[in-house]
């Protein structure tokens, strides 16, 4: 059954490409859709107004708009009429003659910032035809997806069409910026997905000890703690890209504030909340289990005694003198209601990062999203914690109970895996343009990493649960050497799994 489902699952990589085939293009990305006057226009009379028009609501970063006249600065003041989707740049004095350049840097809802050179020249009124100098292509600003490459402006752009370069920052004194800021993405992902996925594996499938379930516990503490830091390191740099000047303006008032106007602090509002509350709720109890326990559709003898902990697991009944019935640990929550809302909270933070913020449809890029977060965590936090448990037994010559475990795992991990590969599937279509995106575009390269270092996991997970698991409960020193090198493989891969999924937030289109 898990064969089977593994390479339905596989199958749904290369079948992405199908269904991007006939995908329609979603407008899921920030971009500049209009400006007025349009990039390499001719304008006849005095220009009073510079109009943008953004596919969604932008905030300013510190670099804002500047406007020069032939490398000479000219002061202007710029407003949002309608919330930051259009920006009114008003220079100090109507520009009345010469070739003007405005560069500008705005910051998309998810916080990535974009920036690009908009040129245009102003002839005088009174002055003859063909007085004018012939106006310049822009140079300088990324090419965005679907307007030449890096550095390359539209080929050939009609006067009335708006056509202009645009792209993600670069500045070289941004790659601390963006190092701090993938740094506290991964830190905070990884935490998320695995304390997340502790608890579900914790309150569903372990049955053990109740050092087992201390594990759980100082797990679930320390993916709080983890989640707080990389928070602040995510706040830091998001500050410093509206801030402009490195990471020493992230704690400016001025960039904090622009920062709160944008649906990414909600997120990272979020994810602080859901980080206190893995502190404060990720309490759980011990709750005894008697006797064989059923697993799906078999039932599974008692594990042996297990002496980690201060008292036995496995101990004779009040009723049956003999020990034949015995009494077994599992968790259970201590603030239930809580531990639910915390949940909610560290989930719904991932709908404030990334492409996910301004793709459509909305209601299925919600529904896509927290599938796929959620399926995520049971199978990382699972498997990671799963894997803790039987390495601590085995190392210390007791049964591992391995058998029973990868029983009771086997249908939410089945189920989770099959499910993070339909939900992912659903985002990839919401958020490329065109299929080509896929190998044109930073995020679609870096996309195929990730489903690439996906599928090797899942393949090492389905040999650790058909070739070593099983083997387990008999352990010998070849299987146990067998079971560290798989599980550390599969650890390592999962770790650069989240490294990337990090790096694909605060990639560009």
């Amino acid at each position: 059954m898990a064969r089977w489902v593994l390479l339905v699952w596989l199958a749904l990589c290369p079948a992405v490409f199908v269904v991007l085939g006939f995908a329609s293009p979603a407008a899921a990305h920030f971009k500049l859709l209009k400006v007025v006057p349009a990039d390499d226009a001719r304008v006849d009379g005095a220009v009073a107004e510079i109009r943008l028009t953004f596919s969604a609501p932008g905030t300013p970063t510190a670099a804002g708009f500047k406007l020069s006249r032939e490398g000479a600065a000219v002061p202007v003041t710029s407003h949002t009429p309608d919330g930051g989707r259009t920006w009114l740049v008003h220079p100090s004095a109507a520009l009345t003659g010469g070739e003007f350049t405005l560069r500008w840097s705005v910051a998309a809802p998810d916080a990535h910032p974009l920036t690009g050179d908009v040129t245009f020249t102003v002839v005088p009124a009174a002055a003859p035809p063909g007085a004018t100098a012939t106006p310049r292509p822009t140079a300088g600003a990324q090419g965005h997806a679907g307007h030449g490459g890096p550095g390359v402006p539209s080929a050939s752009p009609p006067a009335h069409s708006g056509a202009h370069a645009v792209g993600h920052t670069a500045d070289a004194d941004q790659g601390p910026v963006r190092l701090v800021g993938t740094a506290g993405r991964w830190l905070s992902y990884g935490a998320i997905l695995l304390g997340v996925g502790g608890l579900v594996f914790a309150l569903t499938t372990l049955v053990g000890t109740r050092s087992d379930i201390r594990l759980v516990q100082v797990w679930v503490r320390a993916a709080g703690l983890t989640v707080a830091a990389g928070v602040v390191l995510e706040l830091a740099a998001l500050a410093a890209v509206f801030g402009g000047d490195g990471l020493a303006s992230a704690v400016s008032v001025q960039a904090l504030t622009a920062l709160g106007r944008t649906p990414v602090a909600a997120g990272l509002g979020l994810r602080f909340a859901g980080a206190a509350g893995l502190l404060v709720a990720g309490s759980l109890e011990t709750a005894l289990i008697r006797g064989r326990h059923a697993a799906g559709r078999h039932a599974v003898a008692t594990v042996a005694a297990i002496p980690t902990a201060p008292r036995p697991l496995v101990v004779p009944s009040a009723g049956d003198a003999n020990g034949e019935e015995t009494q077994r640990v599992r968790a259970r929550a201590v603030r239930p209601v809580l531990l639910g809302v915390t949940v909610a909270l560290l989930v719904g933070s991932f709908l404030f990062d990334g492409h996910t913020v301004t793709a459509r449809p909305r209601a299925m890029v919600v529904a896509a999203d927290v599938a796929h977060t959620v399926a995520a965590s049971v199978w990382v936090g699972g498997v990671l914690l799963l894997a803790a448990l039987l390495l601590g037994r085995a190392r210390l010559g007791v049964p591992t109970g391995a058998a029973e475990m990868a029983v009771r795992f086997s249908v939410p991990a089945t189920a989770a895996v099959t499910l993070t590969g339909v939900a992912g599937a659903a985002l990839t279509v919401a958020i490329l343009d065109r299929p080509a995106h896929l190998v044109s575009t930073g995020w679609g390269r870096v996309l195929l990493v990730k489903v690439a270092l996906v599928a090797v996991v899942a393949v090492v997970g389905l040999y650790n649960s058909r070739r070593v698991v099983p083997r387990l409960d008999d352990p010998t020193p070849e299987g146990m050497r067998r079971l560290r090198r798989t599980v550390l493989a599969e650890a390592v891969l999962m770790v650069a799994v989240l490294l990337v999924t990090a790096i694909l937030v605060n990639t560009g289109m």
